[in-house]
């Protein structure tokens, strides 16, 4: 074990294998008592607009090439995310969720976590570097079906896992940010394959985005370089965020009985 101030960092903790409680992954921060019916609703909802947004990501640009932008890894990881986010909802709804010891959790609680802590990161990157590096108004089709996938990819998706990160109860935890980083250097890794192996756009360019083009290293690298940085400042404000969710919903909402009279004193009697 690694000390650190009051409490002990076990290496179990860099995955996502325990937590103090089951509760976290399937109640909402805002609401009161032990209902997962709440979560379980919104995350149906978060549901049914993910897969809306794979099915028409799908259905206009299947091709081959699908799997190679890192936009439609984010659409997929949400779909993901959402899903497996539904499907704890679901065992808390039943009662089927294990009793277990030393906050040790199920496969399929781990399964989301870890999809939340990859999801919610890659999700906001995506849509910062789309919007500021890549987004040319001039390469819209003039029946604007172009600029509205893109606004959903992009942004709608952004949108989906910020409503699960900020109502959720999920735990978000700084040692995890090797997990959507690791991601993030994947693709960086496999687009350098791909060039290396040959492979190009739909369009046949020898790249998978024009600014990330491996012909000039240099530039590739220093992208790659801010990027990373990019995303552990975003990772740390939404490590903030959500000790700021927890605090506020703690002090705001989930709050605990006090020792009260059952009712005021009589100001004139003063009898209870």
């Amino acid at each position: 074990m690694v000390k650190c101030s009051r409490k002990s960092v076990k290496v179990s903790d860099l995955w996502v294998l325990s937590n103090e409680k089951l509760s976290d992954f399937y109640l909402s921060s805002w609401q009161r008592g032990e209902s997962p019916v709440p979560m379980l609703v919104i995350r149906l909802l978060l549901a049914a607009g993910a897969t809306a947004i794979l099915t028409w990501s799908l259905y206009c640009g299947a091709s081959p090439y699908w799997l190679i932008f890192l936009t439609n890894w984010g659409v997929l990881m949400v779909f993901i995310m959402t899903f497996s986010g539904l499907n704890v909802s679901l065992f808390a709804i039943c009662k089927k969720l294990p009793d277990v010891a030393d906050g040790d959790l199920p496969w399929y609680i781990s399964l989301y976590w870890l999809m939340y802590n990859i999801a919610v990161t890659i999700s906001f990157m995506i849509t910062g570097l789309y919007w500021v590096l890549l987004y040319d108004p001039e390469q819209d089709d003039e029946s604007g079906h172009g600029f509205w996938l893109d606004l959903t990819t992009h942004g709608f998706n952004s949108c989906i896992v910020f409503c699960e990160f900020i109502l959720s109860r999920t735990p978000l935890r700084f040692v995890h940010i090797y997990q959507p980083m690791a991601i993030g250097l994947w693709f960086a890794i496999f687009s350098g394959i791909y060039y290396a192996a040959g492979g190009t756009d739909s369009l046949g360019n020898p790249f998978i985005y024009e600014i990330l083009d491996w012909r000039e290293p240099t530039r590739s690298l220093t992208l790659i370089a801010a990027s990373v940085a990019a995303l552990i400042i975003l990772f740390t404000l939404l490590w903030g965020l959500t000790l700021c969710r927890d605090k506020i919903s703690v002090a705001v909402i989930r709050t605990t009985s006090l020792d009260l009279p059952f009712t005021p004193p009589d100001r004139l009697s003063e009898t209870v």
